[in-house]
């Protein structure tokens, strides 16, 4: 093996052990309470080190989620889901990846909106992943013709994010957000269905909006 790769090697291993340390503490102690160069003692690296390889302690939370994005690409490419069963996929799935975790993820997507203002990107656009499946539902005759794919994907991801941050920020429970995910998605794919696929979509749609389970909200002095 050369050099070079033995160096990629142990810039990723170290890269690792921070994005690790950071998760470990935010869990522990909550974001606000840790400096940098506490993430910094915790993986055994400078801090120095964590800025060179990773950035600050937005780039870092950043990192973090990239982590639950890759086990959700991973879940995805794994599904046999298409267009509209791909679109209600990704949000279940991703809304599970956070609950899973939620003191972590909680932290984190109240955070974002206030990093991403700030100039801090994740690097990537998550919305194509409903993009994509506004347009396997085109090809497969769920939806008009007419819709712009990329406007009804942003749409789909608009309104999945309203239902995030409202149980991020403690607003909502477990139950209450995976219902909201969904009727987000169903919601605007309903109203844009062919006349043979919309019966189906709307009986799906009504079904979220009808349940009533008793939902407890978790307060933001549990995160």
């Amino acid at each position: 093996m050369s050099s070079i790769a033995l160096r990629e090697r142990g810039k990723m291993r170290r890269q690792e052990r921070i994005v690790a340390a950071a998760a470990d503490l935010w869990r522990e102690r909550g974001m606000e309470n840790v400096s940098l160069n506490e993430i910094a003692a915790a993986a055994e690296v400078a801090p120095q080190t964590v800025y060179n390889l990773i950035g600050g302690l937005d780039a870092i939370g950043f990192a973090v989620l990239k982590i639950a994005l890759g086990r959700l690409d991973a879940a995805l490419a794994a599904s046999p889901a298409r267009g509209i069963d791909l679109a209600l996929e990704s949000a279940r799935i991703s809304a599970e990846l956070y609950m899973e975790d939620a003191r972590l993820y909680r932290q984190l997507h109240v955070r974002i909106p206030r990093a991403l203002f700030d100039g801090t990107h994740l690097g990537r656009d998550v919305a194509l992943i409903p993009v994509k499946a506004v347009m396997e539902a085109q090809a497969a005759g769920d939806l008009l013709k007419e819709v712009a794919p990329d406007l009804l994907g942003r749409a789909i991801y608009t309104g999945y994010l309203g239902a995030l941050y409202e149980w991020a920020c403690g607003d909502s429970g477990d139950a209450d957000f995976l219902r909201t995910a969904e009727i987000a998605v169903l919601a605007p794919l309903a109203a844009c269905a062919t006349d043979a696929a919309r019966p189906a979509l709307a009986a799906r749609l009504f079904e979220r909006l009808a349940a009533r389970d008793t939902v407890v909200a978790v307060g933001r002095n549990d995160l």
